[in-house]
């Protein structure tokens, strides 16, 4: 082989290769299972702003203002989940729904509970 086939033959090995890594690893995968929420102040269990003394409440549910569990968890619950593939309350009418417009921050569904909340494992 002369110089000029061996150097297309190996750029074109390095584009494949790079294609083939860097391809797959950019796609936005979702997914699957919940998030549990903390039936007390409607924050991610466990996390760090999970029952704060501090945090500020809201006046329609009592829970913290903000979180994702607010004015979504029925009073009186005894657990409550965030859909991982939506952000939507797990099991819910809008958990996974078709249709819903995606959030170009987070890939869940837009203005959802889990919207930019659930974070990246």
């Amino acid at each position: 082989m002369n110089t000029r086939r061996k150097c297309l033959l190996v750029l074109m090995t390095v584009v494949l290769a790079g294609v083939l890594l860097c391809g797959n690893g950019c796609k936005k995968t979702e997914a699957k299972g919940s998030v549990e929420l903390c039936t007390k102040c409607g924050q991610i269990k466990g996390g760090e702003l999970c029952c704060k003394p501090d945090a500020d409440k809201c006046i329609m549910c009592g829970l913290v203002e903000g979180s994702p569990g607010c004015c979504n968890i029925p009073e009186g619950a005894e657990t409550a989940a965030l859909c991982t593939a939506c952000g939507q309350m797990d099991g819910g009418d809008l958990c996974c729904k078709p249709g819903q417009p995606r959030c170009s921050k987070c890939g869940l569904v837009k203005d959802s509970p889990g919207c930019c909340k659930i974070p990246k494992s």
